[in-house]
C-alpha cells in the first residue's frame, strides 16, 4: 500500500505545484526541479525503533507476548522515467526492503510448558511497478489520470500482482493555495476497501514561512524552509509496510502476507547538499494501530494473526539522489 501512495501522491504533488496559467507540461515538471521533489529518483532509508512490548493473538486466541527489543528497517528505491511526453508519462518504480526484529522474553500463552525464549526474525521484500500518467483538463481545470500495475514478493519468488487506478482534479490554484480532489480504485482483493477518496490541500500562510501540506489519507504536515538549504516538517504521516512469510507447518498455507499500518508523528529535517543530493533525518513517535497476517491473496480482514504494540520512539536517516535535477539559473 505504501508504494501505491508513493506513486500517486508523487505525481499529484508534481502536478499541483504548477501555475494554472502555465502549460500542463510545466505544471508536471516544476516540482521535479525543486530542491525537495516529492518523488526521488534514487532513495536510501534506514529506520530504527526503540524497544516496545507486544501482545498477539492467533485465530482470535491469546498467543504470544514479549518485547521487541530491536526493530529496524532498510529500504532502497528507484523511480525511473521511461517515456516523458508533454501530456503523458510512463515510469517504473523498483523497491527493496529488509526488515529485522529481535524479540526478547517471548511467552507462549497457548502452551505454558514452553519456556520463554529470544528470537531474531528478518525478512526481504521486493516490488516493481509500471505506471502510466496522463495530464489533461476537465471543466477547464487541470486533471490527472494514473494507472499502475505492481508485482511484489520476496527474494525467493514473486507472490502477487495488483494495481490501482486514480484520477485527480485541481479545483483551485492561487498564488498561496492549491486544492484538489480525487479517487483511487484498488485492483487488489486483499484491500479492505475497493476505493478511497483523496484530497489535496496545500496552503502558504500569509506573511509566514510556514506552509500546510495535507494529502488525505497520507499526511498532515506543516513545512518551512530553514537555514540556507534546509527544510523542516512537523506533523503526522500514515505509513503502511509489510512482507511475505513462509510457514512450513501442517494445517497452514504456504505463504502469508503481513501488513502493518502505523502513524508516525514528529519532525523531519531535510538538507539539500547540492542540486542532486538530499539528506533527511526523521524522529518522533510511532503508533501501530493495525498489524495482521492473512493468507496470501485473501482480504486483510480475513486474518489469522494480529498483534498490538505500545507506541514507541523512532528515528530514520535517508539519502536521495536526483541526477536529472537541473541547476538553478542565476
Amino acid at each position: 500500500m505504501k508504494l501505491k501512495f508513493l506513486l500517486l501522491t508523487g505525481f499529484l504533488c508534481h502536478f499541483a505545484n504548477g501555475q494554472e496559467n502555465q502549460t500542463i507540461k510545466e505544471n508536471a515538471t516544476k516540482a521535479v526541479t525543486n530542491r525537495f521533489p516529492s518523488t526521488r529518483l534514487f532513495d536510501l532509508q534506514y529506520q530504527h525503533y526503540l524497544p516496545t512490548d507486544f501482545d498477539s493473538e492467533l485465530f482470535d486466541a491469546p498467543f504470544e507476548k514479549g518485547e521487541i527489543q530491536n526493530h529496524y528497517r532498510f529500504s532502497a528505491s528507484a523511480n525511473l522515467p521511461i517515456i516523458m511526453k508533454p501530456k503523458w508519462n510512463i515510469t517504473t518504480s523498483l523497491r527493496y526492503r529488509y526488515e529485522a526484529f529481535d524479540l526478547n522474553n517471548v511467552e507462549n500463552r497457548l502452551d505454558n510448558s514452553i519456556p520463554t525464549y529470544d528470537e531474531k526474525l528478518d525478512y526481504h521484500y521486493l516490488s516493481g511497478a509500471l505506471s502510466f500518467t496522463y495530464f489533461s483538463r476537465l471543466f477547464k481545470k487541470p486533471f490527472l489520470y494514473n494507472a499502475s500495475i505492481i508485482v511484489d514478493g520476496t527474494e525467493k519468488d514473486a507472490e502477487r500482482i495488483k494495481g490501482f487506478f486514480g484520477a485527480t482534479i485541481i479545483l483551485k490554484k492561487t498564488e498561496r493555495t492549491t486544492i484538489g480532489v480525487g479517487l483511487i480504485v484498488l485492483v487488489d482483493p486483499t484491500s479492505p476497501v475497493p476505493a478511497s477518496p483523496t484530497f489535496i490541500w496545500e496552503h502558504q500562510f500569509k506573511d509566514s514561512q510556514w506552509k500546510l501540506d495535507f494529502i488525505l489519507p497520507q499526511r498532515f504536515m506543516f513545512k518551512r524552509n530553514v537555514f540556507k538549504d534546509g527544510r523542516l516538517s512537523l506533523g503526522t504521516e500514515l505509513n503502511t509496510n509489510g512482507f511475505y512469510t513462509y510457514i512450513n507447518q501442517p494445517g497452514f498455507a504456504k505463504v502469508y502476507d503481513y501488513r502493518v499500518i502505523e502513524l508516525n508523528s514528529g519532525l523531519t529535517y531535510e538538507h539539500s547538499f547540492s542540486n542532486s543530493l538530499i539528506a533527511s533525518f526523521r524522529t518522533g513517535i510511532a503508533n501501530v494501530f493495525n498489524s495482521r497476517i492473512s493468507e496470501r491473496g485473501k482480504n486483510t480482514n480475513d486474518y489469522i494473526f494480529s498483534s498490538q504494540q505500545d507506541g514507541t520512539g523512532y528515528f530514520s536517516l535517508g539519502f536521495s539522489f536526483n541526477p536529472t535535477i537541473q541547476k538553478k539559473k542565476k
